[in-house]
């Protein structure tokens, strides 16, 4: 599953990264073209934050707990 997040603050980095740890499966974050990190690395998610846009990758469903982070598409006040 992949889905599109926002991590703006330290606030939100450290709420994404303490909900990734607690999950057993492989959390990715990427810019959607050339880097990839770990969401389970608190290092890794800062370093997102200067990205133009985030994507959080699962092999498994994990929209319930990312569901806070996810940016709705049809937001008028979301930049691109």
């Amino acid at each position: 599953m992949k889905y599109r997040i926002r991590l703006d603050t330290m606030s939100d980095v450290n709420k994404f990264v303490k909900i990734a740890t607690k999950y057993p499966g492989k959390i990715m974050l990427s810019d959607g073209e050339n880097f990839t990190v770990s969401g389970k690395s608190l290092l890794g998610a800062m370093y997102t934050m200067e990205w133009d846009q985030v994507f959080c990758e699962s092999e498994t469903e994990i929209y319930r707990l990312i569901k806070d982070f996810i940016v709705d598409e049809s937001d008028p006040n979301i930049e691109e």
